[in-house]
């Protein structure tokens, strides 16, 4: 789920037409550039991982944010699922996010649970599942990529803007990403800072285009970094976190600037339609690709 590019395309600062997220876009999927481009604004699913994350980063405590939601409740059922994971957790030692497997029995609720509590789910994207998406992010996704990270010491996790810059390219475009920001202990004994940028991805898929403009990225509106910092792709359904590994040559400004000229001027497939459409689900532009039944409309395939 790209909630981070559709975020920076609802960003007002950011103009629309701009090179890089037209670029960044156009990778992602051709038809999504051309909405865009046309002057579709997008509207992204709910994201209850990235919306856990978010609150998480404002401080306060599991409980009292389900609340905040009205799931007074369901505060007894968070914590049973907590209980639950843990156990599975533990008689799974070697199985990553053992609670992904269909043999899990936790993360249940009964029709009229969900009937009473429907105003609550609402405010959770309207899918009951999202409860647990949310709880399991915060109580366990978190600390997962956390450890997968190495930070020998505990560190700070909060919301990192950006701002990607290129040269040529005028005016900065602004992007949110996660951070951490701590210290490793070496076996020489010496204590030096990290800065780890992350970005949500799922199985730990690495886009070149957007990991490379992280990297490269300078923090919005505050002082440069002090180190250069890591990026780590963030799987978003096991906890596993990887180091990016650049594939792309040097050029990555002419590349940005072609892909932006390729999206405005050439014929744009709604790739993830045909290829990836389980992709499709999450997009901003579902709704100008799709019927409600669910079929590709004549106006998409019509390219």
């Amino acid at each position: 789920m790209p909630t981070d590019l559709f975020l920076a395309l609802k960003d007002p600062r950011n103009p629309r037409g701009h090179p890089i997220l037209t670029a960044l876009l156009y990778s992602y999927c051709p038809a999504a550039a051309r909405w865009w481009l046309a002057g579709a604004d997008p509207q992204p699913p709910f994201d209850p991982v990235w919306q856990a994350l978010e609150d998480q980063v404002q401080g306060g405590v599991l409980k009292d944010v389900l609340r905040g939601y009205g799931y007074d409740k369901w505060l007894d059922l968070a914590k049973q699922y907590i209980e639950q994971v843990e156990a599975y957790r533990r008689l799974h030692p070697d199985v990553v996010s053992p609670e992904r497997l269909p043999f899990f029995t936790g993360g249940r609720t009964t029709v009229r649970m969900r009937f009473e509590m429907q105003h609550a789910i609402d405010k959770l994207g309207g899918a009951w599942q999202n409860f647990f998406v949310y709880v399991r992010t915060w109580a366990f996704l978190i600390p997962d990529w956390g450890r997968a990270v190495k930070f020998s010491i505990p560190a700070e996790f909060k919301a990192a803007r950006l701002a990607f810059t290129l040269s040529g390219i005028r005016r900065p475009v602004y992007f949110p990403a996660w951070q951490w920001v701590g210290y490793k202990e070496k076996k020489s004994g010496l204590v030096v800072k990290r800065i780890v940028l992350g970005a949500l991805t799922a199985g730990l898929e690495q886009d070149q285009l957007r990991y490379s403009l992280i990297l490269r990225a300078v923090p919005d509106g505050e002082p440069p970094w002090e180190i250069a910092p890591e990026v780590w792709s963030l799987d978003r359904n096991t906890g596993q976190a990887a180091r990016f590994e650049a594939h792309l040559p040097d050029g990555l400004e002419r590349l940005i600037q072609r892909l932006a000229e390729l999206a405005e001027s050439h014929p744009s497939p709604p790739a993830n339609a045909l290829q990836r459409p389980a992709h499709c689900a999450y997009c901003g532009y579902r709704a100008q690709c799709y019927d409600k039944e669910g079929l590709a409309t004549p106006l998409a395939l019509g390219f």
